[in-house]
């Protein structure tokens, strides 16, 4: 007999919740965000006006974790902050939602949106994880 595996019920409720959130711009974003741990998407606006996932994290502080990619000069070895700071600010959205544990949750993220868009976020594609 085949084994089929089970989907958790709740991590595609955290996929489809982080997915149906609606994204905001870069300014209007950056005094929203909590100082709570959950977990949060990079979105790159195109000139034809498609939206492109850049980069899925996670973090115990979201306002923190947000404003740090973007500074220049910080972590500027990681692969991830290089191409963040590379996006002009006027096309870069961000979207996210607190939980209580984003550890568990950003991997299962990452896999939802590789189902669906049959490959992850170009950011996260580093160190040959998420092939």
């Amino acid at each position: 007999m085949a084994r089929r595996s089970k989907t958790n019920p709740m991590l595609t409720r955290v996929c489809t919740r982080l997915r149906n959130k609606k994204s905001l711009t870069w300014t209007a974003a950056k005094k929203k965000i909590p100082k709570r741990p959950g977990i949060y998407e990079y979105i790159e606006r195109k000139r034809n006006g498609k939206n492109d996932t850049r980069y899925i994290g996670r973090s115990k502080n979201l306002d923190r974790r947000l404003h740090e990619h973007l500074q220049p000069g910080r972590r500027e070895r990681q692969y991830a902050n290089r191409k963040l700071q590379a996006i002009p600010l006027k096309n870069l959205r961000v979207k996210w939602f607190e939980t209580k544990r984003p550890k568990k949750y950003e991997g299962n993220v990452i896999s939802c949106y590789k189902k669906i868009f049959r490959d992850v976020p170009e950011f996260n594609r580093i160190r040959g994880t998420h092939k």
